[in-house]
This record gives C-alpha cells, sequence and structure tokens, in this order.
C-alpha cells in the first residue's frame, strides 16, 4: 500500500516505518470497528441484574437471589423499588416481593396481586402476607420455573390507601443460574 505523501516526507526513516505498518494498523482498525459491537451487545445480552447471596456459596444447599425492580412504585405518603426475592433450601423454594410499604387491608394473611411475564396477558393470584409489606407466592416453584424462561415480569399490587401500583422486573439472566436453582430448589 502506497500513500501519496510518502513522496514529500521529510523522515525517510519514520515514513519507510509508517509504509511497513500500514496495512497492519488498517486492519487492526478494522477489526476493531467490526468487533466492538458484537462484544458490546453479546454483554448486554448476558449481563443480569440478579444479586447471589453470599451465604448461598458456602456450600450449604441454600441459594438466595434477589433483583430490584426497574421502577419506583407510589403508594400513601411513600415511594419504594420493590425487591423480588427467591430463595431455596433443601428442596423448598419460596418467592417473595418486598414492596417497601404496607398494603392494602384485605382477607387475613392473603393479599390479591396480578402477575404478567413477557407480552403474556396478565393474570390475578392470591399470595400470602408474609409481613405487612411483603408478599410470598402460593406456588413457588412453578412461578420460578416460569421465570427463567421469561425476559420481564410485572408484579402488580396495592399499597394502603392507594391505587394499585405495578413493579417491573427485568428478570432475563436468571436461567443462568438454572443449575444451582435445581439443586436447590427441587
Amino acid at each position: 500500500m502506497r500513500f501519496p505523501y510518502i513522496n514529500h516526507c521529510k523522515h525517510k526513516t519514520v515514513c519507510k516505518l509508517a509504509t511497513r505498518f500500514a496495512p497492519y494498523v488498517t486492519t487492526f482498525l478494522l477489526l476493531c470497528v467490526c468487533v466492538v459491537p458484537i462484544t458490546t451487545e453479546a454483554a448486554q445480552q448476558t449481563s443480569t441484574n440478579w444479586q447471589l447471596s453470599p451465604s448461598s456459596s458456602a456450600g450449604d444447599g441454600s441459594l438466595t437471589l434477589t433483583i430490584r425492580a426497574e421502577n419506583e412504585v407510589r403508594g400513601w405518603m411513600k415511594t419504594s423499588v420493590p425487591i423480588l426475592t427467591i430463595h431455596c433450601d433443601k428442596g423448598n423454594a419460596a418467592l417473595y416481593v418486598e414492596t417497601g410499604m404496607a398494603l392494602e387491608v384485605s382477607y387475613v394473611d392473603m393479599q390479591y396481586v396480578r402477575l404478567q411475564l413477557d407480552d403474556n396477558k396478565p393474570y390475578a393470584q392470591k399470595w400470602h402476607e408474609a409481613t405487612n409489606a411483603t408478599v410470598s407466592a402460593r406456588d413457588a416453584s412453578t412461578l420460578i420455573k416460569q421465570l427463567t424462561q421469561s425476559k420481564n415480569f410485572i408484579f402488580e399490587f396495592t399499597p394502603f390507601n392507594s391505587p394499585p401500583a405495578r413493579a417491573e422486573f427485568t428478570v432475563a439472566g436468571l436461567s443462568a443460574y438454572l443449575p444451582q436453582l435445581t439443586n436447590s430448589c427441587w
């Protein structure tokens, strides 16, 4: 590859080196331009917001994964970011959502919630009220299995003295923990 400015170069040694390495530099730059979008896209697809609890790596057979909602929800005089938690221990699976605010007073120890996985139709369920601000799924194993095959999870609940709130979780990446979930939950 010849460059038109080589004839006007004042530093012959620099010009010879530039001529010798120009094809390699050009190839390197082209590779950089081509590879960067691919690696960035791959990193986005495999990134996960799931947090593995430190006690889960102790080897005692238990597993705790948490993920924060993508949005704040509003309740009566309060806003919070709900947290979805999956906890498995010796074949027992639990899935609960900490809303961060008092829930609507309804039935004793029960809350009606609405769930939606990806673009599927939302559906209602009765969840157990663990605390005034935390609810747990009655059939956690089935829901966890569904979440491993989903990208988005929408959880609707009714805070105390407020209209229904909608928490959106990006659950993509949970399938990466499938071997650990299988060992601990099922």
